[in-house]
């Protein structure tokens, strides 16, 4: 039993985060998990103290992964309640559906990459200093990150840029015992997945190697393992875990404007 260890995870409220935060829980460490809605984040902590009294405390924290005051202040509050980190998780992320080249603001940009990559980088900048012993990072990254489909192309920089950091601080911070890896995530069964038709599913499943997608839980099994003595010599490396859409190419659409339902404004918010 870990009861001496301590991880933290952004995003962790719900589908991924907290089938990660959950995990953790289970095999007894310590949690601190972040929401943007701090009550959210206090009732998911809650819950894991219930389900797992075998885990040394669970903490949940309100931050806003887009601005460094609260990631700053966020990794304060884990100094002072648990003293030290083993791992960290960057899993909170903007989403940013339906942004493309033709479409994405300013603010948009600012937007997603101040969730997705900045956070990333600042979260692991403080995540380090209580990591005296060493420890792993394991980032959330994405498919995307390596193939582009229309309609992302702002989810796709940021995840692009979070493979950059997560290589950069397996070289910088390696010699200190601390080991930085990315997941490449697709496929995931979420609460996204609510409205659609047993069609769209086949549809969408159709369309992988393996013709299934991964659970939340399948995912967390591999943020364990990275985070484990097992992976001791694992380090920059970004892993699959996606149903093999990253070895195939997706077919190409060039109506997806008009086909794909999450860009239904797409013109409306073209610039000219």
């Amino acid at each position: 039993m870990n009861r001496e260890k301590t991880v933290f995870v952004t995003g962790a409220v719900r589908n991924t985060g907290l089938a990660i935060a959950r995990r953790f829980a289970a095999d007894g460490w310590r949690v601190a998990l972040t929401s943007r809605d701090a009550a959210a984040a206090e009732d998911a902590a809650h819950a894991l103290d219930a389900e797992f009294p075998q885990c040394g405390g669970a903490l949940g924290i309100g931050m806003d992964p887009a601005s460094v005051a609260d990631i700053r202040a966020a990794f304060a509050i884990v100094r002072e309640r648990f003293g030290r980190l083993d791992a960290y998780v960057n899993n909170a992320a903007n989403l940013a559906v339906g942004l493309s080249v033709l479409n994405a603001t300013e603010d948009d940009w600012d937007a997603v990459m101040n969730a997705n990559a900045r956070a990333a980088f600042f979260c692991a900048q403080e995540a380090v200093k209580l990591m005296a012993e060493g420890g792993s990072l394991v980032f959330m990254s994405s498919c995307h990150a390596k193939k582009a489909i229309p309609g992302r192309a702002l989810y796709t920089a940021s995840k692009a840029a979070v493979g950059g950091i997560a290589r950069s601080l397996a070289v910088e911070l390696g010699p200190l015992g601390i080991r930085a890896n990315a997941i490449l995530a697709g496929a995931i069964r979420t609460d996204r997945w609510d409205g659609l038709s047993d069609e769209e599913i086949a549809a969408r499943r159709a369309r992988w190697p393996l013709g299934i997608e991964s659970t939340p839980e399948q995912i967390a099994a591999m943020v364990a393992f990275l985070c484990s003595d097992a992976a001791a010599t694992i380090t920059g490396a970004e892993i699959p875990v996606d149903s093999g859409i990253g070895v195939c190419l997706l077919a190409n659409n060039p109506r997806w404007m008009e086909n794909d339902p999450n860009n239904a404004t797409y013109w409306e918010r073209k610039r000219t």
